[in-house]
């Protein structure tokens, strides 16, 4: 169960690295190039506002140098009707119009076409496509879309598309095509700074020439700008959500942590509860668990606040990512030693594990000082950067994961033969089901790793991101720790707190299976007249004549419980 932890954390790089996740992510720039000028991103819609907010893909343009740009804003869903399909002068029915695909901007090139087999697809209003009557002098540079169904009927896009011809001017304010339709009467319009409402967006002149469009986002989906210029240009554009900051795709995990949170604390509470009602009976390993379970309480509390931040402020806090980074280092840290532990019979087969449990700490305090490490590097390095740099923040979290994998699997292939050689079928259960766990997590591991990776790849195809974008926290946050919360909750359904504790408290290992007999005998009669059985670490060793008290050491003898019937419930 805790190896998820581990991997989640290889993961992340990996994650981080390829799908810039970053808040970067629904922000991004455009320019004058192939491709540059069409980016994408999920956003979630909002068709009034809300506390005097509206989702909303703002772009500000620069008016140096001055260039004119033909732009278009649109669903992603939508862009199979952009542009005009056409076949030997003719516009061609919806169904032939297919063979096109969806468009991708700057696909078409400088001359505002692409051709399948015999169709051509124009998306440029110019002076080939205006004697061609696809478009009217008025609409000179603005992108064309395919706006009229087979019935010369307007068609119905899922949301407004703004397709604009934007003309700059570096020494004033400039103007474009559609508010020029407006204003075509008063030629000293366009002199002067001014706020025009058009297609659905926003568009504010400053007085230096600059040029901000706020373009409403009614429908949740997956937005492009295309920005094409025979000229020179930079652009800049985010994807702003109606409920704050962060980019569209991360804004699930708010939900994530916060239920996550309230989960470990409500399972907190539950466990103290159990525990004050069996405090004699309370074993080290089950206090243990609940501070597990109260580190993971602040940990969710932590990435919660994180997001949370990131949200309001539309940047994460790096005091907030450090004090996180600590924590998700120290609950990784522990998980491992605590698995470890219980993988060597701790507190359940031997009381101490002498200088093993040293060795045990110094590994989980390099593992913590590695995870500090992978954590800072996440956060202060940029993940696009090559060189080796990169490999001094994965090499010593790597190293000392695969030491405590294989010390964790060597240790429970070993308790498990002990108990089977000395007949113990109740710990024998316990462990054989908890090395089943274990190889269920690590096939669910290995699935997540190749459906990730094939994600991952896919998601650079804008297709696939078109769909997918809302289940993107899925694969970063949403798989490992779901995963992790359900393999915990079955491990403390099995060592929970009741009064039948004593099935995991110490007792001496008979040195044969008739006194393993007769000592589960004993032990089945007295668990019912002595619930606090096995409190202590002192057992009775009767001779043939007298009884006397000894004193067991952890280092001297191996220590099991008693064979009870695996049937009997819990009380």
């Amino acid at each position: 169960m805790h190896i998820l932890r581990g991997l989640q954390v290889l993961l992340g790089w990996f994650v981080f690295a390829s799908l810039n996740l970053h808040a970067a992510a629904d922000s991004s720039y455009l320019s004058h190039g192939e491709g540059d000028g069409f980016k994408c991103a999920g956003i979630y819609g909002s068709p009034h506002e809300s506390k005097g907010r509206r989702s909303t893909i703002a772009i500000t343009i620069p008016p140096v140098p001055s260039s004119n740009i033909t732009i278009a804003i649109f669903d992603y869903s939508d862009s199979k009707w952009i542009g005009v399909p056409v076949r030997d002068g003719k516009r061609v029915p919806d169904a032939e119009a297919a063979k096109l695909g969806s468009y991708i901007g700057g696909r078409a090139g400088a001359s505002g076409h692409s051709a399948n087999d015999g169709i051509q697809r124009f998306v440029l209003c110019n002076n080939e496509t205006i004697s061609m009557d696809l478009c009217s002098n008025s609409d000179f540079g603005r992108p064309l879309l395919n706006d009229r169904d087979d019935k010369d009927q307007p068609r119905a896009f899922k949301s407004v598309i703004y397709n604009d011809y934007l003309m700059l001017n570096r020494s004033g304010v400039g103007y474009t095509r559609l508010e020029d339709k407006e204003h075509s009467n008063d030629n000293d319009w366009h002199k002067q700074a001014r706020t025009s409402i058009v297609d659905g967006a926003k568009l504010e002149w400053l007085a230096d020439g600059t040029l901000k469009i706020n373009y409403y986002v009614n429908t949740t989906g997956f937005y492009c700008v295309d920005a094409i210029s025979l000229g020179d240009f930079i652009a800049h554009v985010e994807w702003i959500n109606v409920d704050g900051l962060l980019p569209a795709s991360d804004y699930p995990k708010l939900y994530v942590y916060l239920a996550l949170m309230i989960a470990y604390i409500a399972i907190a509470i539950a466990w103290a509860f159990m525990s004050w009602r069996v405090w004699s009976e309370i074993l080290p390993v089950q206090n243990q668990l609940l501070g597990l379970v109260c580190l993971l309480a602040v940990d969710m509390g932590m990435n919660f606040g994180f997001w949370k931040y990131f949200n309001s402020k539309g940047a994460p806090s790096t005091v907030y990512s450090v004090f996180t980074l600590v924590i998700d280092a120290g609950r990784n840290s522990l998980s491992f030693f605590m698995l470890l532990v219980v993988s060597l019979g701790w507190g359940v087969v031997r009381p101490s594990l002498g200088k093993t449990m040293i060795r045990c700490i110094l590994l989980a305090v390099v593992h913590f000082t590695a995870g500090c490490l992978y954590g800072a590097g996440l956060l202060f390095r940029d993940p696009h950067e090559s060189g080796p740099l990169g490999l001094l923040y994965v090499i010593p979290l790597s190293m000392s994961l695969a030491m405590f994998y294989l010390w964790i699997l060597s240790a429970i292939i070993a308790t498990i033969n002990l108990l089977a050689d000395r007949q113990q079928t109740f710990k024998l259960a316990m462990y054989t089901r908890l090395w089943r766990l274990l190889l269920v997590c690590l096939v669910m591991l290995f699935a997540f790793f190749v459906l990730n990776i094939i994600y991952t790849i896919s998601y650079t195809r804008i297709e696939v991101a078109a769909w997918s974008w809302r289940w993107l926290w899925f694969w970063t946050d949403g798989w490992l720790n779901f995963e992790y919360f359900v393999a915990l909750c079955v491990i403390l359904y099995w060592w929970r707190p009741t009064l039948q504790n004593y099935r995991y408290s110490l007792e001496e290992l008979a040195s044969n299976e008739d006194e393993a007999a007769e000592r589960e005998q004993a032990f089945a009669h007295d668990s019912f007249d002595n619930p606090q059985m096995g409190e202590d670490l002192e057992l009775d060793v009767l001779d043939a004549t007298t009884k006397k008290t000894t004193s067991i050491s952890g280092d001297d003898v191996q220590f099991v419980i008693s064979n009870e019937d695996d049937e009997e419930d819990d009380t």
